[in-house]
């Protein structure tokens, strides 16, 4: 049975419980005075969800937060908590798409880091490229999941693909939605190969996802906008989150902190706090959905002067390797739905 209330938009936001997610929650209550908009935060974790859920009714006692678990790295999971978000909704306004995983092996890649700065004739640029991108320079793993996927691919990208098939009844349609995909920098088109999606033969599993987000993201465009879904990807920069504690323990990101502030001057993606890195995603939401641009990511930035601003970036993406992306998908999800092995 529905709890959606008349007037009200609703937002369903996936990784909900903490970071970005809980934060962009928290910001459209306040954009909405708790009262026009019903949170529905998607989360693996019962107890944290909970947990997130009483620290949104403590701010907005009259707000409307439900729970639905998902793990989006498992698609069964997946596809049970659509069905309880199809029996819960009539219509969905904004789809989040934030859940996330990294694993980081040994922490900084110091080998590739000295040589691409003593190997260069421009070393400045090489530090910032590498710091707001993130390309070579994390030791990464992955792991493969019950259903024998990669997991990062699993959570970051073919769960979420997943989640918006299931959903297609609740978006769009007489009113518009937006797939709001939390996508990153670190999205690396040279990591990313159409022959492998899962990214299992190579060495930047989070890069190969991240990219693959900004694709699919396109492919949705292409076969949705005619629904009114309209899909677009953000980058909330570097943000202290439960994620970067995969990289460094906390008490060390808080060592470099000051030294990340004052990067500021030069890289104005280090954003630190989840309010910050929040900023796209939420001034995302409060556009025509039709008038941005698909084929751009909406980045999250911070001046050295603390001013939160949002800028604009084009992906380096051809339409051909959209199709290709959506067809393997679409071609894995219905293998899964048809109880086939879900391999390449």
């Amino acid at each position: 049975m529905s709890t959606i209330h008349e007037n009200k938009l609703v937002a369903v936001i996936t990784g909900g419980n903490s970071g970005v997610g809980l934060t962009t929650a928290e910001r459209l209550l306040d954009l909405h005075d708790g009262q026009g908009i019903e949170i529905c935060l998607v989360c693996r974790n019962k107890t944290r969800a909970e947990a997130a859920q009483n620290s949104l009714l403590k701010y907005k006692p009259t707000a409307t937060v439900d729970i639905v678990l998902i793990d989006t790295s498992s698609i069964a999971s997946v596809i049970k908590g659509a069905k309880e978000l199809r029996l819960k909704y009539k219509h969905i306004d904004l789809l989040y798409l934030n859940a996330g995983a990294i694993f980081v092996r040994r922490g900084i890649n110091w080998s590739h880091m000295m040589n691409e700065i003593f190997d260069s004739d421009t070393p400045g640029q090489k530090i910032l490229h590498m710091f707001t991108t993130g390309e070579g320079l994390l030791l990464q793993t992955d792991k493969i999941t019950q259903e024998g996927l990669q997991q990062v691919f699993a959570t970051n990208l073919f769960g979420h693909f997943v989640l918006v098939q299931e959903l297609k009844p609740l978006l769009g349609h007489e009113s518009p939605s937006q797939v709001i995909w939390t996508s990153s920098r670190a999205s690396i088109k040279s990591s990313f190969n159409i022959n492998d999606i899962q990214h299992k033969k190579g060495q930047d599993p989070y890069g190969s996802s991240k990219f693959g987000i900004d694709v699919m993201s396109m492919a949705l465009n292409t076969r949705l906008n005619n629904q009114k879904v309209y899909s677009h990807t953000c980058c909330p920069g570097l943000v202290l989150t439960n994620l970067t504690n995969e990289i460094f323990p906390m008490w060390i990101w808080y060592i470099l902190l000051p030294f990340f502030l004052l990067m500021r001057i030069f890289v104005s993606n280090f954003n630190m706090t989840p309010y910050n890195g929040s900023e796209s995603l939420v001034w995302v939401s409060q556009q025509e959905p039709e008038t941005l641009d698909p084929v751009t990511r909406y980045e999250s930035n911070t001046s050295f002067l603390g001013k939160r601003y949002v800028t604009q970036r084009k992906l380096p993406i051809e339409t051909t390797t959209c199709d290709q992306l959506f067809e393997e998908c679409e071609s894995m999800y219905k293998k899964f739905k048809d109880g086939q092995p879900l391999d390449e």
